[in-house]
């Protein structure tokens, strides 16, 4: 009985999650492009569209770590992939602007394709190694220009809730720049919206920043430097999954 009564009120929510995604991404878009300012856009997208999509949702995402970084330094940040809530939950939570390395075929996803074009973000083509390697290339520019790079270095968002292998792409690119890496846990948003589902389930989610893991300790490794960061990625999850279910969303 209780779902059939909340039946009419998720079905509104989702319209206004929908609308708000149209209205807070075309605004986005349109500063990007017409103030010719990526960082005006970056602002729109964290503290207009992402906070008023949480809002929406009656819960914001928290966060640890921060203190562990120095926001004069750049660094790649690498997170496990749960949800389509990991994105504007890291996103938002981080006080510099970050750039995501996104799958090819997001830029051809109305509103979302055009934001994170619009803001200088980066588009990788998996399945050609030759663009893949173009796009890593580009990565390593923007890095040496101050800015911060992330990525979900899984390739894909988890189905079971376990962190899978950790490509070593991202990490390679970290070496060529010659930046650390911080290890993100994401911790609740699959349990808010499931990969591969568009039904949203209110609940804490919490993001952990980790400490920066030295580059110089895995020069020519790049395999070795993604196991580490891995294994710290799955220690704070762990961490925070036992404790997160006594938070209110």
């Amino acid at each position: 009985m209780k779902k059939i009564l909340l039946f009419p009120l998720r079905v509104l929510q989702h319209i206004l999650l929908l609308s708000w995604l149209v209205i807070a991404g075309s605004l986005a878009t349109l500063v990007a492009l017409f103030s010719f300012s990526p960082k005006a856009g970056h602002w729109v997208v964290k503290n207009i569209y992402c906070r008023g999509f949480h809002v929406l949702l009656g819960f914001t995402p928290t966060c640890s770590g921060l203190e562990r970084l120095d926001y004069d330094k750049v660094y790649v940040f690498a997170s496990n992939h749960e949800s389509h809530m990991d994105t504007q939950s890291i996103y938002m939570n981080y006080p510099k602007n970050l750039h995501f390395i996104a799958k090819k075929e997001l830029k051809y996803t109305p509103i979302v394709g055009w934001v994170i074009a619009a803001l200088g973000m980066i588009f990788i083509d998996r399945k050609n190694r030759e663009r893949a390697q173009a796009s890593l290339t580009k990565a390593a520019g923007l890095i040496r220009n101050g800015k911060n790079v992330i990525s979900f270095p899984e390739g894909t968002r988890t189905k079971d809730g376990d962190i899978k292998r950790f490509k070593k792409g991202l990490f390679a690119l970290a070496l060529e720049a010659g930046v650390d890496v911080v290890p993100v846990a994401v911790s609740g948003a699959r349990e808010v919206m499931a990969s591969g589902s568009m039904v949203i389930h209110p609940g804490p989610i919490h993001i952990a920043f980790g400490s920066p893991v030295d580059h110089t300790q895995f020069i020519g490794d790049p395999e070795g430097f993604a196991n580490q960061v891995r294994e710290e990625v799955i220690q704070m999850k762990e961490y925070w999954d036992e404790k997160r279910p006594k938070m209110r969303p």
